[in-house]
């Protein structure tokens, strides 16, 4: 009896050891598995990233008389301001290897009114006779220019009163604010170099230059681009080996830029014979001066009523002249086109089209009578 309940007593203390959490076995045949993190193989550091060079003392105080001086000269309300463009070779714009002027502007500013007189070959397109140019003045908000000009009624060669609006080659091309941020975007001031100095509209200036790469982004921001031609082989377009160049910005001792000046000179790459170069000017005078912009003693004042407006039946040439001259742009299907005057037998039409300004065929056009009739004369 003794030993029977003994027995029980063990067998009760062994189940209850069994039934303790962390007690159960380890199955025979069990494996422990441990996780182990590996530790990142070191890769090896890349190619350092350049470290620009520190400015030189001279080149910061360069950096900061240009800065400031392009940001000072923005500012002028009141100055008289010359661009002349000059170039040869149909890379830099020209017709032939011979040079010519290409820009011929002269500008008169006081605060919102102003007063300009434009010779250039690019005013064809605009319908204008490049000889005759162009020449505008706008006063309290009025633009007043002589005519003939491609404006409806605008026939005679008189002073005309045109209004508050005007199509855009009536206003300058050229304005200082402008022209002074496009090349203080591009121009790598603190690059310049310390040139001649010499007297400007009464100040003692100072140049500072350029090294010759600069002069392509310089020309293309100020609107004169290089345009290498177009090559055959898509895969192998044609660059410019710029040989002569520099970019100009003349500093005077009023902290007034009052001459820049952009030169590049060489040929395509490919082609060596493309030879080309150009000249791009602006020489600022008169700054805070006495600028008097006055409106004409004697104008014509015409009530402009809404132009009349087409759409072009089928796709022609625009030409200088009714009947020939040059080609100066393209009239296509549905361009919507204002008419300006016609030919005295019909069949030509001037029209202010989006591509260029010229005459058209009466052929392309769908003029309804009632417009046709309102349509006047070309006087020759």
């Amino acid at each position: 009896m003794q030993i029977r309940l003994f027995v029980l007593v063990i067998g009760a203390a062994l189940l209850m050891v069994i039934a303790m959490p962390g007690s159960v076995a380890t199955p025979v045949g069990a494996q422990t598995i441990r996780t182990v993190t590996p530790t990142p193989v070191r890769q090896p550091d890349g190619t350092p990233r350049p470290t620009a060079t520190p400015l030189s003392a001279t080149a910061r105080e360069t950096e900061r008389l240009l800065a400031a001086a392009l940001e000072r000269t923005a500012q002028i309300a009141i100055y008289q301001m010359d661009v002349t463009v000059r170039a040869a070779g149909v890379v830099a714009g020209a017709r032939g290897a011979r040079e010519e002027v290409l820009i011929d502007f002269r500008g008169e500013y006081n605060g919102a009114d102003h007063a300009f007189v434009l010779h250039t070959l690019d005013l064809e397109r605009q319908g204008v006779d490049p000889t005759t140019g162009i020449t505008a003045a706008r006063v309290n908000g009025i633009t007043y220019a002589p005519g003939p000009l491609p404006i409806h009624g605008v026939t005679e060669p008189v002073w005309y009163g045109l209004g508050s609006d005007v199509p855009s080659f009536l206003a300058p091309p050229y304005r200082l604010d402008d022209m002074l941020r496009r090349l203080g975007n591009v121009l790598p001031l603190a690059e310049m170099a310390r040139s001649r100095t010499e007297m400007i509209d009464g100040r003692r200036c100072t140049a500072y230059q350029s090294s010759a790469e600069v002069a392509p982004a310089v020309l293309g921001a100020l609107g004169r681009p290089l345009v290498p031609p177009a090559s055959t082989n898509a895969n192998a377009p044609l660059d410019l080996n710029i040989q002569r160049g520099t970019v100009q910005l003349w500093l005077c001792d009023d902290g007034m830029l009052r001459r820049i000046q952009a030169v590049a000179a060489g040929n395509v790459r490919q082609q060596p014979s493309q030879v080309f170069s150009t000249t791009f000017r602006i020489d600022i005078s008169n700054i805070n001066g006495k600028v008097t912009i006055a409106a004409p003693a004697q104008v014509r004042t015409i009530q402009r009523t809404p132009e009349p407006i087409v759409a072009a039946q089928r796709a022609g040439p625009i030409r200088s002249l009714p009947g020939g001259g040059r080609i100066v742009g393209q009239v296509n299907v549905q361009d919507a086109v204002i008419i300006i005057e016609r030919s005295a037998d019909w069949r030509w039409y001037r029209v202010r089209a989006p591509a260029a300004t010229g005459w058209v065929s009466g052929s392309l056009l769908s003029v309804p009578p009632t417009i046709a009739r309102q349509v006047p004369v070309a006087s020759s």
